[in-house]
């Protein structure tokens, strides 16, 4: 714990992070099928959390899992991307 406290990364830490990535991905997968089982406004809400959220678990595993010394950023971009992304899938979906 003192370790953490000192923002000290260490072999430990990354594989306490890489467990954690691991398990917030499940669940992550797990519920985006929810975005179907709702109205139109709330699907896209759970759809853009789940797939930014994933997209957040990326940035991590591509900083080693070092996120005592950066913090993982979304640049603007990607977030209209994935709005976009977002946008699609909720209307496609509903037009099925």
């Amino acid at each position: 714990m003192e370790e953490l406290f000192a923002h000290r990364f260490t072999p430990a830490f990354r594989e306490a992070m890489r467990e954690i990535v691991v398990e917030a991905r499940r669940l992550f997968l797990e519920g985006l099928p929810l975005s179907g089982m709702m109205n139109r406004r709330l699907a896209l809400d759970i759809d853009l959390f789940s797939r930014g959220g994933m997209r957040v678990l990326e940035k991590i595993e591509q900083m080693d899992y070092n996120v005592l010394a950066a913090r993982p950023a979304i640049s603007k971009g990607e977030r209209v991307r994935l709005l976009l992304g977002s946008l699609a899938r909720v209307a496609f979906s509903r037009a099925a």
